[in-house]
């Protein structure tokens, strides 16, 4: 449908399989790019970066997310530690290795990002900016 490409419904989609065709066409399109600049080094490295990159941004959301809610209620902090750890890892590999300095950067972003949520859950944790709202169950209430 039309609403599929309108970015106020980005990825609502209105049925999978309009999603998977849009998968598909943009796999196909860059796939395509790709293959024609695969000569131009400038065009590697950019598309290399924008990989590494997109990949350090994958907190932000959750980042993003626990500061307008306030709150890490809900969140699993064993999986933030298990991303800190293979970051830092991760991050540690690359620098010793001399990895591409895009590598080294965009893996501390990814282990600074992961520091600020595990600073979410120990500040909202412990003082908490404002209170949760918990919807009453129906089955809780009494008939008057």
């Amino acid at each position: 449908s039309v609403a599929d490409f309108d970015l106020n419904y980005f990825w609502h989609w209105s049925k999978f399989t309009d999603y998977v065709q849009c998968v598909l066409t943009f796999t196909g399109v860059t796939g395509y790019i790709t293959y024609l600049w695969l000569d131009s080094s400038l065009f590697v490295e950019t598309l290399g970066f924008l990989a590494v990159f997109t990949e350090a941004m994958l907190g932000v959301p959750q980042l993003y997310r626990n500061y307008e809610n306030r709150s890490t209620e809900g969140m699993s902090v064993k999986m933030v530690l298990m991303w800190t750890s293979g970051d830092t890892f991760k991050t540690v590999y690359f620098i010793l290795n001399q990895a591409p300095f895009q590598f080294s950067i965009c893996g501390l972003l990814q282990v600074f990002v992961d520091i600020a949520i595990l600073l979410q859950v120990y500040l909202y944790s412990h003082y908490p900016q404002k209170p949760v709202s918990h919807a009453a169950h129906p089955a809780s209430t009494k008939a008057l």
